[in-house]
C-alpha cells in the first residue's frame, strides 16, 4: 500500500481523469493523501494548453524530487503534457519513473504497482526502469467512469466523449487528446444513476466539443441529434435536478438543440459559448469556421428560445496578427452580446 498525493493542472476534463485514477488507486488498496510531504507516489496530471500551465508541472515536479532523498518515491506525468511530450520528459526530470499519455488513464493504476514494487525492492546497483505509454487506445473513452465519492456530494462531472476534430489553429487539443470519439448513451446514463443513488443532484457532462457528442458514431431520430438524445435519456434519471454541459462549439448549436432547453425543466438556462474573437479575419485565422454576424444570430436565437438564458464565453487577446481594429471588433461584440 503506497501513499498517492495527485495534483491536476487545467481543465474539467482533466479534474474528471484525475478522479477516475484516484478511485483505480483506492481499488488497488493505496491511500490518496493531500500532503505531498507523505507521499510514496506523486502523480501529476498535466496541461498543455498553456506554455505556463506546463512550466508549472515542471517546476512542481523538480521542488517534489527531493522526497526521494528520504524513501522510495515513484514520480509520474499524466495527461496533455504527458502525451505532446513523451518520453522526453525523462530528459527535462532525471527523477521521473512514469508518463502516463491521455488515452491511458486506466493503465495508470497497474503502472504504479510495478513501479513502486521496483522501488521497494531496488538494489543499489540497478538499472532505472521507468514506463512511458502515450499510444492510441481504441475505445479509451469509455474507461472514464468512476467518481470518487465526497461526504456530502452534491455535483459531479460525467465524462462523455474525449478528442476533437475542429483543429483551431490556437489549440493544441486534437494533438494531445486524439480525434472525437463517444460514449453510448446507455453506459453514460447508467453512470448517471450511479451518481444519484451516492446522492449527487447536479450533473454536469463534459466533452471538448460537447454539442457535436456522437455526431460520427450515432445516427439522428426524430430529427434529434446524438447529444439531444443524451439529454433527453440523462433527464429521465429520477433524483437528478439539475444538468449542465460543457463546453460546446458554435457550430454545433442546431435547432433540437435549442428547443430543448424549452422542454427539459432541468436543464440549467446557462450556455458557456466561447466566442474567442470578434473580428472576422481572425476568426478565419483561428480557424473557428463561423463569423461574428453568425456568432451573434446564434446568441439572437438562444435568447428568441429562453430569454432568461445566460451566456458566458472565452475570448483569446493577442492573437498573432490582431490589430488595434480586430481587438476594437471583439469590444464592441462583447457589449452587443451583454455576456
Amino acid at each position: 500500500m503506497a501513499k498517492v498525493y495527485i495534483k491536476t493542472y487545467g481543465c474539467q476534463m482533466n479534474e474528471r481523469d484525475s478522479e477516475q485514477v484516484a478511485q483505480m488507486l483506492l481499488d488497488r488498496g493505496h491511500v490518496i493523501t493531500t500532503h505531498e510531504a507523505d507521499a510514496d507516489v506523486v502523480l501529476l496530471n498535466t496541461c498543455s494548453v498553456r506554455d505556463l500551465a506546463e512550466q508549472k508541472a515542471l517546476g512542481k515536479m523538480g521542488m517534489l524530487g527531493a522526497l526521494s532523498r528520504k524513501r522510495p518515491v515513484v514520480y509520474g506525468f499524466l495527461g496533455c503534457m504527458a502525451q505532446s511530450r513523451g518520453a522526453s520528459l525523462f530528459k527535462e526530470v532525471p527523477h521521473l519513473d512514469l508518463v502516463v499519455g491521455t488515452q491511458k488513464f486506466h493503465r495508470v493504476a497497474d503502472y504504479v504497482d510495478e513501479l513502486w514494487e521496483r522501488k521497494l525492492h531496488a538494489r543499489f546497483d540497478d538499472l532505472r526502469f521507468t514506463i512511458v505509454d502515450v499510444d492510441e487506445e481504441h475505445g479509451s473513452q469509455n474507461a472514464i467512469r468512476d467518481h470518487l465519492t465526497a461526504a456530502q456530494p452534491v455535483s459531479a462531472f460525467v465524462s462523455i466523449m474525449q478528442g476533437c476534430n475542429m483543429h483551431c489553429t490556437f489549440c493544441i487539443v486534437p494533438y494531445t487528446r486524439g480525434a472525437e470519439r463517444s460514449r453510448p448513451i446507455a453506459e453514460i446514463v447508467e453512470e448517471v444513476r450511479r451518481l444519484v443513488d451516492q446522492g449527487v443532484r447536479e450533473v454536469t457532462l463534459l466533452g471538448q466539443i460537447v454539442n457535436l457528442y456522437g455526431r460520427h458514431e450515432f445516427p439522428k431520430l426524430e430529427n434529434k441529434g446524438p447529444f439531444v438524445q443524451l439529454l433527453e435519456a440523462v433527464h429521465e434519471v429520477e433524483g437528478l435536478q439539475r444538468l449542465r454541459f460543457t463546453s460546446p462549439h458554435p457550430v454545433g448549436f442546431r435547432k433540437d438543440l435549442l428547443a430543448a432547453f424549452g422542454y427539459l425543466p432541468k436543464l440549467v438556462e446557462h450556455i458557456h459559448l466561447p466566442l474567442q474573437s470578434g473580428s472576422n479575419p481572425i476568426l478565419k485565422a483561428m480557424h473557428r469556421t463561423y463569423t461574428a454576424e453568425k456568432y451573434l444570430s446564434l446568441v439572437d436565437e438562444i435568447r428568441s428560445a429562453t430569454p432568461r438564458m445566460a451566456i458566458t464565453t472565452d475570448i483569446i487577446v493577442g492573437f498573432p496578427g490582431e490589430t488595434d481594429e480586430d481587438y476594437g471588433r471583439t469590444r464592441a461584440l462583447v457589449e452587443q452580446v451583454g455576456f
